[in-house]
């Protein structure tokens, strides 16, 4: 880790933005709340470390070919388009957006998936998917004031 929380925080109070959107630090958080829960100032650090996150994003200033910001734009995307995510399918744009070497590197897990029928590569959807979708283009625009064009 580059920066422990109590450094991040002081990057965010001292206005080292790009710095701090550029680290992978941010991304390192499993959102777990012992932070927060052990702040002696009641600082809420999970919730500022899931707000860095969505800006990274938005400005698209994360470290490149890092899995995680990937992760979470695919996952919106395969959301948004069909209702819910296929995790084969997830995984695979991962892969191939982050370290399209680690497909090859895994082909022995693959095929043991596809024995056991946990490799699907049907899109699973849901009713109502443009409902879905409206009220995730108003929750961007309204909360952060941009396009759903911009988010993906």
């Amino acid at each position: 880790m580059e920066h422990s929380p109590r450094q991040i925080m002081a990057l965010v109070r001292a206005d080292f933005k790009d710095e701090v959107l550029r680290s992978r630090s941010i991304w390192l958080c499993a959102s777990c709340y012992a932070c927060t829960v052990e702040c002696p100032r009641e600082i809420r650090i999970t919730d500022i470390m899931y707000a860095l996150k969505q800006r990274a994003i938005l400005e698209g200033i994360y470290p490149k070919r890092f899995p995680i910001p990937i992760l979470a734009k695919e996952f919106f995307k395969m959301v948004h388009s069909k209702g819910r995510i296929t995790e084969t399918l997830l995984v695979m744009r991962l892969f191939l957006r982050a370290n399209w070497r680690a497909v090859l590197s895994s082909w022995r897990q693959g095929i043991g998936l596809i024995r056991t029928g946990r490799f699907v590569l049907r899109h699973e959807r849901i009713e109502n998917r443009a409902q879905l979708a409206g009220m995730l283009d108003s929750d961007l625009h309204d909360e952060r004031r941009i396009t759903p064009k911009e988010a993906a």
